[in-house]
């Protein structure tokens, strides 16, 4: 056995080496010929991986070839789905084949995720790996879903200093849990809801360090409204329902309700639903809050409509409550005192001008609408100035040349600095560097002359001058950064379908990344890049790709900047990946969803260009890349 072991390793280095000759390595040279050969081929080499590793990583196939998922079922339905198929022929066999393929590599990345180390990576991993488990096999996809709901309210993270293992915050929770819903909604939406109703309400504040249902529910809310993309005539009796849980009596009602709500009146069938949701609530609400927000719906829906069918009935008993509620508020300012609110009593307040008003003007009777105008405007009077409307601080009026003389005359040099480097990102790029140049402190005006050309890059790329963009890009002090500048030009200029300048730009934004420092975000440079080539020149962005693992591997931590730091003056422009703030980990690099191609193209050298990755996590995300292929072709071909 030990032998064994000596000859599987060594044919591992030998396949290695013939990856470091790519191109040369073509599969012609291994007995599998076609994709499909190719994908054989891939999982056969990673058969012998997972024969060479120690027995507790082993992954066998059999009556124990899924033991490593969680739980009973999962194993059970497992077995089922794969071998419970009896000697299918002709095409039914090759979709049987290829599902199983997929089963392996799907449980290769569950197996490969255990080796991370971060808690909420390793789950963001299972939960990418249990989308595509759903699909091969939906009852143990189900099952793994179900157990990653329960790992969210015991997940314990390391904190920054000590060590110590503590209980992940609510915002940490409440950031998965959306991940899980997203993805669980689009399978089964019913299935979503009942992941939540497993939970009582006190074993969810308590397992959650507070994140109640009320608020896992509202987070549904969001996730199935997003799902839908505003078409949910499918998901009215779903979202109705789940509404009436976020809802609780005496209470505000949250924004994300209000967001919602306000979005739903172009969609009138779920938006009348949901407006009558909240309208039977109103006795057990808080009422401004409610009203405020029953009105900007209203307002909206019946904006350019003719009556207020078919909400006539609801409609004007909200009118009542609005006019009986405005009166009471008028009487209390009318008291003398100085009137201060609630926040909602304010909001409320203010919809009485905005929402309420015209909708009394348009379908209410002239007394009414004389009534609430004077009600409207003694109540928005007598609100304290601290609590109306004013204009942002800072802006000055006045040329270019005024600004600058008036920012001189300030005798202290670093306010001076601060107001001329809020002024250089104010203005035109054109006109900024003649304000950054002013500054005194240098850092700050290295600083901020480096932002005034990131803006000036971004700006005319917007503006499609892609040829000035690239002469304002090629003069940034930082090879890393010139190239990130190049990659999102030559983006641009292929998605304006000049393939051949967006080509050469890849190209020089290559040249650059070679010459940056050994940082992740050189590495990300490379990644961005082959998923930029794959649609174009397969070959090439392999070649940038094994470029990419190099640098990966090779990279060393960034120093983090402090946005708090004087030389960014209280002010930093933040652009995306261009942000001079943008210190990536090598484990955040998210790797371009083009990279699918290559996994389709040749899934056999992905699979080799996985073995090199020292990374986990970049690893098992790679895996997932051909996981996802191979999945995507067992549901084109039926399985």
């Amino acid at each position: 056995m030990k032998r064994f072991h000596v000859l599987v390793r060594q044919t591992i280095r030998e396949l290695r080496d013939q990856g470091e000759r790519f191109p040369d390595l073509r599969t012609r040279r291994w007995p599998c010929r076609g994709t499909r050969g190719r994908i054989r081929g891939a999982l056969v080499v990673g058969g012998i991986l997972l024969v060479s590793t120690p027995p507790d990583l082993q992954i066998t196939w059999g009556s124990r070839r899924l033991e490593k998922l969680d739980g009973p079922s999962e194993r059970a339905q497992a077995v089922s789905a794969v071998e419970g198929r009896q000697e299918p022929g002709g095409q039914e066999q090759e979709v049987a084949e290829k599902r199983r393929d997929a089963f392996l590599l799907v449980q290769e990345v569950l197996e490969e995720a255990k080796r991370i180390s971060d808690p909420a990576q390793r789950w963001r991993i299972r939960l990418q790996a249990a989308d595509l488990l759903w699909t091969l096999d939906e009852p143990a996809g189900r099952s793994l879903c179900e157990n990653l709901m329960d790992e969210i309210v015991r997940m314990e993270v390391k904190e920054e200093r000590g060590g110590r293992e503590r209980p992940a915050n609510v915002g940490l929770r409440r950031a998965l849990f959306r991940e899980l819903l997203h993805v669980v909604i689009r399978r089964d939406s019913r299935f979503a809801a009942r992941l939540i109703e497993r939970l009582t309400d006190e074993e969810a504040e308590r397992a959650t360090g507070g994140l109640t249902r009320a608020a896992l529910y509202q987070e549904m809310l969001a996730a199935l409204w997003d799902a839908s993309a505003g078409d949910v005539s499918r998901e009215v009796s779903l979202l109705t329902d789940v509404l009436g849980r976020v809802l609780s009596p005496g209470g505000e009602i949250p924004p994300l309700v209000s967001v919602l709500l306000t979005s739903a009146a172009s969609s009138p069938e779920a938006g009348d639903a949901l407006f009558r949701v909240v309208f039977s609530r109103l006795p057990m609400l808080s009422q401004d809050s409610a009203l405020a927000v029953l009105g900007a719906y209203l307002s909206r829906r019946f904006r350019t409509a003719d009556s207020l069918a078919p909400l006539e009935r609801e409609a004007q008993a909200i009118f009542a409550h609005v006019l009986a509620r405005a009166e009471m508020l008028w009487q209390q300012a009318r008291a003398g005192r100085a009137f201060s609110g609630s926040r909602e009593t304010r909001r409320f307040i203010v919809s009485l001008t905005h929402d309420y008003l015209p909708l009394f003007q348009k379908f209410g009777d002239p007394a009414q609408v004389a009534q609430l105008t004077v009600y409207a405007q003694t109540l928005l009077g007598a609100l304290p100035d601290e609590q109306r409307s004013v204009s942002p601080p800072g802006v000055a009026g006045g040329t270019l040349e005024e600004e600058l003389q008036a920012i001189e005359r300030e005798p202290r040099a670093r306010v001076r600095d601060q107001r001329l480097r809020e002024l250089a990102l104010r203005v035109p790029p054109e006109q900024a560097r003649k304000a950054a140049e002013k500054i005194s402190d240098i850092r700050m005006r290295e600083v901020t002359l480096e932002e005034v050309k990131i803006r000036q890059t971004m700006e005319q790329t917007a503006r499609r001058q892609f040829e000035e963009a690239q002469q304002v890009a090629a003069t940034l002090g930082d090879a890393g950064r010139r190239a990130r500048a190049f990659i999102e030009i030559a983006r641009a200029l292929l998605n304006d379908r000049q393939i051949e300048s967006g080509r050469a730009l890849l190209e020089r934004a290559v040249q650059e990344a070679m010459r940056a420092a050994r940082t992740p975000r050189r590495a990300e440079c490379f990644f961005d890049v082959a998923g930029l080539l794959a649609p174009l020149d397969a070959t090439r962005a392999f070649h940038i790709l094994m470029e990419a693992i190099q640098a990966a591997n090779e990279a060393g931590p960034e120093e983090k900047v402090n946005v708090r730091d004087e030389v960014f003056g209280g002010v930093l422009f933040t652009p995306g990946k261009l942000s001079l703030t943008y210190r990536p980990e090598i484990e955040e690099i998210e790797l371009p969803a083009e990279l699918l191609l290559l996994a389709r193209e040749d899934p056999y050298m992905v699979r080799l260009v996985s073995w090199r990755i020292r990374s986990p996590l970049l690893r098992s995300r790679f895996l997932l890349l051909l996981a996802r292929a191979l999945v995507e072709d067992v549901r084109k071909t039926g399985g």
